[in-house]
């Protein structure tokens, strides 16, 4: 009986250890980010080495805003993933790092009150010399050697005190500037420590010891990338050079060292669901809503200073919030300087903090849809400086911690659960840019898509085959061969979490294009060098600015809006003063007569061409003939010198080939006949 309790027990011991799982906290780095126009699909390498069995794998501090729903794993070599679990990490309370910096603190403050004590103490035996000096007893005579003995002594002695004392004004200042730099260091620490992380934990179980790696991708929503162009020419017998670049920015609370990028110009925000056509009611109104049809990114950069001395304060927190719910985050830079880029556009309230001040606290912080917010911040020095430090217990915080004048109280994860229609969860979730919509929706969540065979485990996807690479195209990699759509970066970056943006560079073609001179002298004397490109849809160009440069000197911006562009894409390169166009109204031959009560009206101008250059160019001429919209008023055509007229906008062109030194005149002439009760505009 007592071997088979043995047994038992032994069984059970065994059965035990069996099934005793190791927390190994992995390490890993972000090599691969997919930038879309809102948001970005982040990919981590793992690095792990671990013995047979099941194992716990840790990947910590994650950005608070991972969408769960986004998560991907890759297989891991000769490992079965039996879980993938998304989790939030609060900050801890009791910090070593912060209790570090407390003590420094305090030591440095008692040093100040005993540089304090001695100064005081110098300043009652300054005050008991003078007070028992002979030289104040003026009932008792005193030689001139004894006064002149006394006074050597009191300059020596008072001398003595007022420089110890200033030595120790100066030690109490060095002390001060002490203390202000540990809060320095105190607040960019705090500022580190008291965020909310993501943590991925995944659950294996390997059939022998594997030190290999695997990939971790998830979605986050606060980055993004905006496209903007150089055009290039050299000179008009030289091809058009088309420089790709994008601005890159970032606010997801990690920086992107070194990854490789590819830019995509999908947009995770807009909605993929096919619009449904509803009945059509030819008495009603027929809008159909719009969601999500459209980015909506507005950019937020502001200043935060001391309201006293003007100076810029560094590592300050700036919270902005939605409904009392923490939208995103930052901290000031060396400058006092601050940007929150990408954030929805919208009403918010901003918070600000910094540990040795009050707080800041204001609602109806409005940003603009594609467009910059600054604003200017002063903040209140505090004579508490340690209370706010001391007070601070983040175990039941989320981040929030509003200001007593402002809001009355702290906003903690056990109020913020109570809320209707919220969780501290839900609302941690919206850290770093990820927000709910006026309609209550999330918005911008989206996971990368992969043509590889996956599974799902708690509802997290687990990839067991490698996607398929990139179509090299132009130099640029291109999903499936959609040139327009992704864009592979051939050179690594370091893109910062300042949501500041940072140019790259995408790729560089040549295109033969047509080089042409156009003139609307009408509205403008000069002659323009315009660049025709009639296969622009080949260039694969989205909406953006573009800069011009012409014989390598800068020539201005021009907008490119694909959506509206025809078969031809003109870009103007420069103005162009070797061609001369001069209009001139032939005022002999524009004269008004009147029949009856009808009026007939002559216009007569002339156009001259001449062409300054050493070579033959060609100039296209615009004018134009009025366009009547009331049968009463007539409009007769007498001259137009060859050129070509469209009837149906009134508009006459003139393609002219000049010689060098070249010179040749056109007539634009034509009769409008009215009523004289009509009223008429005439230039």
């Amino acid at each position: 009986m007592r071997n088979l309790l043995l047994i038992i027990v032994l069984l059970i011991t065994s059965n035990i250890y069996a099934n005793k799982i190791d927390t190994l906290k992995t390490k890993s780095k972000i090599t691969d980010v997919t930038v879309f126009l809102d948001g970005a699909q982040i990919t981590r390498e793992v690095s792990i080495n671990i013995a047979k069995g099941k194992h716990l794998l840790l990947i910590d501090n994650l950005p608070a805003e991972v969408n769960a729903e986004s998560i991907q794993v890759s297989a891991i070599k000769n490992c079965e993933t039996h879980s993938v679990k998304h989790e939030y990490k609060y900050p801890s309370s009791n910090n070593p790092e912060i209790l570090a910096f407390e003590d420094k603190i305090e030591k440095q403050e008692l040093k100040i009150i005993e540089i304090g004590n001695k100064i005081k103490v110098f300043s009652i035996e300054e005050e008991i010399i003078l007070k028992n000096s002979m030289l104040s007893k003026t009932n008792e005579g005193s030689n001139i050697i004894a006064i002149k003995e006394a006074a050597a002594f009191y300059r020596t002695k008072l001398n003595e005190i007022k420089s110890e004392k200033l030595k120790l004004q100066l030690a109490k200042k060095e002390i001060k500037d002490k203390i202000r730099d540990l809060y320095k260091e105190l607040n960019k620490s705090v500022s580190e420590l008291n965020r909310t992380f993501s943590r991925v934990i995944i659950t294996v179980d390997c059939e022998s010891a594997v030190t290999t790696s695997f990939t971790v991708s998830y979605f986050v929503n606060s980055a993004g990338w905006s496209p903007f162009y150089d055009f290039r020419v050299e000179d008009t017998d030289k091809p058009l050079n088309v420089v790709y670049n994008a601005n890159i920015f970032q606010s997801t609370g990690e920086n992107w060292d070194n990854v490789n990028i590819i830019l995509s110009s999908n947009s995770p925000s807009i909605s993929n669901d096919i619009p449904n056509l509803d009945t059509w009611f030819i008495t009603r109104s027929n809008k159909r809503s719009k969601k999500n049809d459209e980015i909506s990114i507005a950019t937020y950069k502001g200043l935060v200073s001391d309201e006293i001395t003007g100076k810029p304060i560094e590592y300050a927190n700036v919270f902005v919030l939605y409904n009392n719910a923490l939208v995103t985050s930052t901290t000031t830079n060396s400058s006092g300087m601050f940007t929150i880029k990408p954030i929805k556009s919208g009403y918010y309230e901003v918070k600000i903090s910094y540990i040795g001040y009050h707080g800041f606290y204001k609602k109806g912080l409005y940003l603009g849809k594609n467009e910059v917010t600054y604003k200017e911040y002063e903040l209140q020095s505090s004579e508490s400086l340690l209370a706010e430090v001391t007070s601070y217990n983040p175990r039941d915080e989320l981040i929030i911690n509003y200001d007593k004048v402002s809001s009355g109280g702290k906003m903690t994860s056990k109020a913020i659960s109570k809320m209707p229609g919220r969780s501290a969860n839900s609302v941690a979730v919206t850290v770093g840019g990820v927000f709910r919509s006026d309609d209550g929706e999330m918005g911008g969540m989206r996971g990368q898509r992969s043509n590889g065979t996956a599974t799902y485990i708690d509802g997290v996807r687990v990839e067991s085959s490698t996607p398929p690479k990139p179509i090299l195209l132009s130099g640029v990699e291109a999903e499936n061969g959609i040139a327009s759509q992704e864009y592979k970066i051939k050179t690594k970056y370091t893109i910062p979490s300042d949501g500041e943006d940072y140019t790259v560079r995408v790729k560089e073609v040549e295109l033969p294009v047509n080089y042409v001179y156009n003139s609307i002298p009408k509205h403008d004397k000069d002659v323009f060098l315009v660049t025709e490109i009639t296969n622009w849809s080949k260039l694969n160009l989205l909406s953006a600015t573009a800069n011009v440069y012409y014989k390598g000197t800068y020539t201005g911006k021009t907008f490119i809006d694909t959506k509206n562009t025809e078969d031809t894409l003109d870009i103007s390169l420069s103005r162009d003063k070797d061609i001369i166009v001069e209009r001139t109204l032939l005022k002999e031959k524009s004269k008004a007569s009147f029949v009856g009560k009808n009026v007939k009206q002559t216009v007569n101008w002339n156009i001259s061409i001449r062409n300054n250059k050493s070579k033959k160019v060609k100039v296209f001429v615009y004018d134009q003939i009025p366009i009547s919209e009331n049968e009463d008023v007539r409009i007769e055509v007498i001259a137009l010198s060859g050129g070509k007229l469209n009837p149906k906008t009134g508009e006459v062109v003139w393609e002219i080939e000049l010689e060098p030194n070249q010179t040749k005149e056109i007539d634009l002439a034509y009769i409008i006949k009215y009523p004289n009760y009509r009223k008429v505009i005439i230039e």
